[in-house]
């Protein structure tokens, strides 16, 4: 990267900044995604997009941790929040583990919060790169300007709390112990607010570019529309597509596959964030080159996403596994750190940051120098940052090569690589579950009851209770058929095959009573299903005539 380039108008330089700091990356992936989504998602997309997010998604969270903690004048400034906040939120985690109503209100905040996250991130380096050109600003336009970007993030958050479908919160994001809470904002009124809100963004839009436009050139100010774009692609175009019925044949604007392009949307934010503050820590401070940098940044990243999982983790101070809610709650409470340490530290009217990134070729900083005897501390610090890569890594293969191991008949494989992710603690209710039916396809009913067992430990969840309980009915072992059914209930009253499950199984116990109230609350449940009216038909006949059922008799 040019000295030159880097201290005049560009950071790292015109194709490197637009490419990545700019999105024109993202909006050369969305229009081949336009065209070529359902290949691109079912040719491995669903695979490599996860790693992605996780090669641009950590360094991006360390990159902050970096700017916040590494140098000590900047710990003391900041220690409010490399403090305070930080012991605050760790304290909310570790509520939020055991109480599902506060987890839930972390999840709703930092889903709700995201958003504007980015959005104060694209605003801010659109006016960097006004004012880095020397492009008169006046406060209308930058009110203007300030404003399109806010009336974006409005529109998406209105979106989120009414409930929409497609809004930005993924429909199987979060996890089964943690839901989004939306305000339910009444319809037909978020509707309107959203039409209204629609052409005020656009009129801020035309508002901004026509002063802008009288101070700069096209030249000058394409950066600063690309922004625009990108924030445009990230949220209003897809929302107000949705919103208007328009384009729904174009996956990425469709509702359908929601956490995949919200992944999308996230390593292209991940991107733009490694973009600047990379450059800003080569003018900052001691700059060893971006390698070592972006090593620095992938190890602090990996500590925060992977530590609290391990000591969490059920068994250790933890009730859930990582599938079960964890993982979410895990994720929430690191952007919510994430936002709270940014909002203080990337203030352009801060002198050192105003230095660096506004004022061309800024001198760099004095290199940064350990604390007398602190030296092994960070030492430590980045070896277990290496640990914790190894963990991700060990947890990211062990995903992939169970279910494959699974498909080739290696049941030996697979339990070890389940026992390694129980290791680290990403021990998972659907491992456990698979090896559960795997086992009892082979007939070894007992093996198969503990790894069942073992998913309810994890996670008790209707549909584990349902299979244990259908592995005993194949057994004729009915009273643990039927108390695993009840279990079910006990997660899931409202499912009409559960209730149907317990007829069946009081019929083979002789409780045609009993049975017909099970199976009537089925078909109370599920109409449509005919079997449920069959099997209370046949309850009922048995009372009439005052028989009770035999073995094989009440199956359904």
């Amino acid at each position: 990267m040019a000295s030159t380039a880097a201290g005049g108008r560009w950071l790292h330089g015109p194709v490197p900044d637009l490419l990545l700091g700019c999105g024109l990356w993202y909006v050369a992936a969305l229009a081949l995604l336009c065209f070529a989504g359902p290949e691109i998602r079912t040719g491995g997309g669903s695979t490599w997009l996860p790693l992605a997010a996780l090669l641009f998604g950590t360094p991006h969270y360390g990159a902050t941790l970096l700017r916040v903690y590494e140098r000590r004048e900047d710990r003391r400034a900041y220690v409010v929040f490399s403090v305070w906040a930080t012991l605050a939120l760790i304290a909310v985690f570790a509520l939020a583990v055991h109480d599902a109503l506060l987890g839930s209100l972390v999840l709703t905040v930092y889903l709700s919060w995201s958003p504007w996250h980015y959005s104060g991130q694209n605003y801010g380096l659109a006016v960097m790169f006004l004012r880095r050109r020397g492009v008169p600003v006046p406060s209308l336009a930058k009110r203007a300007l300030h404003a399109s970007f806010f009336l974006s993030f409005l529109l998406t958050l209105l979106a989120q709390h009414a409930g929409r479908q497609g809004s930005y919160v993924p429909l199987d994001y979060a996890g089964a112990g943690y839901v989004f809470l939306p305000l339910g904002l009444p319809q037909p009124y978020t509707g309107w607010a959203i039409d209204a809100l629609a052409v005020a963004y656009l009129g801020c839009l035309g508002v901004a570019g026509r002063l802008l436009l009288r101070g700069g050139s096209l030249r000058d100010l394409l950066p600063t529309a690309m922004l625009v774009l990108s924030q445009a692609l990230w949220f209003s175009v897809p929302l107000l597509a949705r919103h208007w019925g328009l384009l729904q044949g174009l996956e990425p604007l469709g509702t359908r596959f929601d956490t995949f392009y919200f992944l999308w949307i996230a390593i292209g934010h991940s991107v733009q964030y490694v973009w600047v503050t990379s450059y800003y820590a080569r003018v900052g401070a001691g700059w060893s080159g971006l390698q070592p940098y972006l090593l620095k940044a992938l190890l602090a990243g990996a500590v925060v996403w992977t530590l609290p999982v391990m000591l969490f983790s059920p068994g250790l101070l933890g009730r859930l596994s990582f599938d079960a809610g964890l993982g979410i709650l895990v994720a929430s409470t690191v952007n919510l750190h994430h936002f709270v340490l940014d909002g203080a530290i990337w203030k352009l009217r801060d002198g050192r940051v105003a230095r660096i990134l506004l004022r061309p070729r800024a001198a760099p900083d004095a290199p940064i120098a350990d604390a007398p005897g602190r030296g092994w501390l960070r030492g430590a610090i980045w070896a277990v940052g290496a640990v914790c890569i190894a963990v991700t890594v060990v947890v990211k293969w062990e995903s992939r090569a169970i279910p494959r191991a699974l498909e080739d008949g290696d049941l030996t494989r697979a339990m070890a690589g389940a026992r390694r992710l129980a290791w680290v603690g990403h021990d998972s209710v659907a491992v456990r579950r698979a090896l559960g039916d795997e086992i009892a396809r082979r007939g070894s009913v007992d093996r198969a009851v503990g790894e069942y067992r073992r998913a309810l430990a994890l996670q008790p969840d209707a549909a584990t209770w349902y299979k244990l309980g259908s592995l005993y009915a194949r057994s004729g072992r009915w009273e643990q058929a039927l108390a695993a059914y009840q279990g079910g209930l006990g997660v899931a009253p409202d499912e009409d095959r559960l209730h149907h499950e317990v007829g069946a199984a009081w019929l083979q116990m002789g409780e045609p009573a009993k049975a017909r109230d099970a199976f009537a609350r089925a078909a109370a449940l599920d109409p449509e299903h005919g079997m449920h009216r069959v099997m209370l038909e046949r309850a009922e006949r048995m009372l009439e005539s005052g028989d009770a059922a035999g073995p094989g008799n009440g199956g359904s």
